[in-house]
């Protein structure tokens, strides 16, 4: 009985736990035909060595206790069982179901915030490389005599591509897209969107230490602050 029950849970839930209570109630546990046939035949037992035997309501109790598991072990209980466990199974699928979508929403949209603070990151890089470059450029030409352009070209691009942060926005802008891919797809969600929340986050953190920027850094941070909420989230998401 345990094993099917476990197998019934199993072919629908792949991660989580799933507790099942079934309480089995008679109401009147003396009136059941087994007690009475075995109260019968214990009379007529008495009356063949003519006694008069007594017998205590805890006796009593006993026979009742093993009728009652004779009876849930009984093909017809266990089948009646199984459906209820089924349906019990099926009525939290539909109501996951349900809360599922909403979940799924309101991780779209903190995707979306993402992606918007990801545009201001693009937007935001492109000003500071100018700028940076501008002022390398003047810092050496101030300071630096009988040097060759070329070669103050070359140093300043040397510089920048140590804080340039353009593959950690590309990879970040593919994850992105691809959870959100997930998330419109059917079927099991929840280990998918935990690893795409990590390479998310990772990403974030290298744009934070590459940049010498404290903007970009505010946005890489706003960006795992959402990633830290889609985490909550999904962690009700099978």
């Amino acid at each position: 009985m345990k094993e099917k029950k476990k197998k019934i849970i199993k072919k629908n839930f792949e991660r989580g736990k799933i507790r099942i209570s079934i309480e089995y109630q008679k109401k009147n546990s003396f009136e059941g035909k087994s007690v009475g046939n075995q109260l019968a035949k214990f009379a007529a037992l008495a009356r063949s060595f003519n006694i008069s035997p007594t017998i205590s309501i805890g006796e009593l109790g006993e026979i009742t206790n093993k009728e009652t598991k004779i009876e849930q072990s009984s093909n017809k209980s266990v089948k009646f069982q199984i459906n209820l466990v089924s349906k019990g199974i099926n009525e939290l699928i539909k109501s996951q179901l349900s809360e599922g979508k909403n979940l799924i929403q309101d991780i779209s949209n903190k995707l979306l915030k993402i992606r918007e603070i990801k545009e201001r990151i693009v937007k935001r890089t492109k000003k500071y490389r100018s700028n940076l470059e501008k002022k390398y450029t003047n810092e050496i030409i101030e300071n630096v005599t009988n040097v060759d352009l070329l070669d103050i070209k070359k140093d300043i691009n040397n510089a920048l591509d140590k804080i340039d942060i353009e593959e950690e926005i590309i990879r970040l802008d593919s994850h992105v897209f691809e959870l959100d891919k997930i998330l419109k797809r059917k079927g099991s969600k929840g280990l998918k969107i935990d690893f795409y929340m990590q390479e998310i986050n990772r990403e974030a953190n290298t744009i934070s230490s590459k940049s010498k920027d404290p903007k970009l850094s505010e946005y890489a941070i706003a960006i795992k602050t959402y990633l830290n909420q889609i985490r909550e989230i999904a962690a009700n998401i099978t």
